[in-house]
């Protein structure tokens, strides 16, 4: 399916144009041919890519589709934080993982000496997830240490160092964002490593460093360095490493980082970002923002929340200036305006009603 569409001479001619960052008209897809237009864009640009649309059950949808087209690229579902803009409420844990799996594999692109991507990484993301605050790029950046085989490193040092970055203290490591410590050897699991790693110390010496298998407890690979992340998308520089940071979370993020940030400002420069529906994501970003004033003014009533709680989202209007200074296609097919002609090419198929033996003679 992929080679018919990269054969279409509408298709190489939309490329060039999304190359050169002059597409002027959107896509005009249906539904059903987003992902596999997408998919082939993915093998001809060998960029990142970052796919765009309204609610949480559709990216979900769309994420998971993806795993049939693209079965060899790294993929990842960046989901929106559990509580509303302005609730004072925990994100849950999967959510922190998999926010944080997204953004530690952009970091990748800016990280010097860290593992470059193979293959381009995707990324789908509901719009409440992108107009979320997160840690700012560079101090993610600046946070991310790594860990040499033989350097000199003071594992209590290395401890306090992951307790503010928001790694957990745990008697035995199982999920990402946690450390242990037995004696001269330290587990971590980082957010963007799919296996733990343990160093194991000679006095101050990194004598030996590897990931291992949590459950068997078996080595997968030795290690000749380690880049540990943040765990969490905030940083707090003064904190006990006995007690972690439980007792603070992502709602502090806008005022722990005065700076708004969002996933938009991890994607490296050649990126490629598509819309899905445009109108469907800029009606749904009016609806967002209306709830959230409409949180703010009933937490600020209540006492809940102080009048200058910074904001801690990104506007819709923000959002879509920032997308429109790199590459990016809206996939759509709006009302009122012409599409490109690669949106032409593609039909609704005939509907069959369940009659198997109609299907197949129209196949053949």
């Amino acid at each position: 399916m992929l080679e018919h569409i990269r054969r279409l001479s509408e298709y190489q001619a939309c490329l060039d144009s999304i190359k050169l960052g002059t597409l002027e008209r959107p896509l005009g897809l249906l539904r059903s041919a987003r992902l596999p237009v997408l998919s082939a864009l993915c093998q001809d640009m060998q960029v990142p890519i970052l796919f765009l649309t309204d609610r949480a059950d559709r990216a979900l949808l769309m994420f998971d589709e993806l795993g049939f087209w693209l079965q060899d690229v790294e993929r990842f579902y960046f989901p929106e934080p559990n509580p509303m803009f302005y609730e004072k409420a925990a994100w849950g844990s999967l959510t922190r993982r998999d926010r944080l799996l997204a953004l530690g594999s952009l970091s990748k692109y800016h990280l010097p000496g860290a593992q470059k991507q193979v293959n381009p990484v995707v990324i789908v993301a509901p719009l409440r997830a992108v107009m979320a605050r997160t840690l700012p790029r560079r101090e993610f950046l600046l946070a991310s240490k790594t860990i040499y085989l033989n350097q000199k490193a003071n594992p209590e040092v290395l401890q306090r160092d992951w307790v503010t970055l928001g790694y957990e203290k745990v008697d035995v490591v199982v999920d990402h964002g946690q450390f242990s410590r037995r004696g001269g050897i330290l587990d971590i699991w980082t957010p963007v490593e799919h296996f733990p790693a343990r160093l194991e110390f000679f006095g101050d010496d990194v004598d030996t460093l590897r990931q291992f298998d949590p459950t068997t407890q078996r080595t997968v690979r030795r290690l000749e360095q380690l880049v540990v992340t943040p765990a969490r998308e905030f940083l707090v520089r003064s904190v006990d490493s006995r007690d972690g940071i439980n007792e603070i979370d992502e709602f502090e993020i806008p005022l722990l980082h005065s700076v708004p940030a969002t996933i938009l400002d991890y994607l490296p420069k050649n990126a490629l970002i598509l819309v899905d529906d445009l109108a469907n994501i800029q009606s749904f970003g009016e609806e967002i923002e209306e709830q959230a004033i409409k949180n703010r003014a009933d937490s600020i009533y209540e006492g809940v929340l102080s009048r200058d709680f910074p904001i801690p989202y990104i506007s819709w209007s923000e959002i879509l200036e920032t997308v429109q200074i790199g590459r990016w296609a809206e996939m759509g097919k709006p009302f009122t305006e012409t599409v490109d002609p690669l949106g032409e090419r593609f039909v609704p198929g005939r509907r069959f009603a369940g009659q198997l033996k109609s299907f197949i003679e129209h196949l053949d």
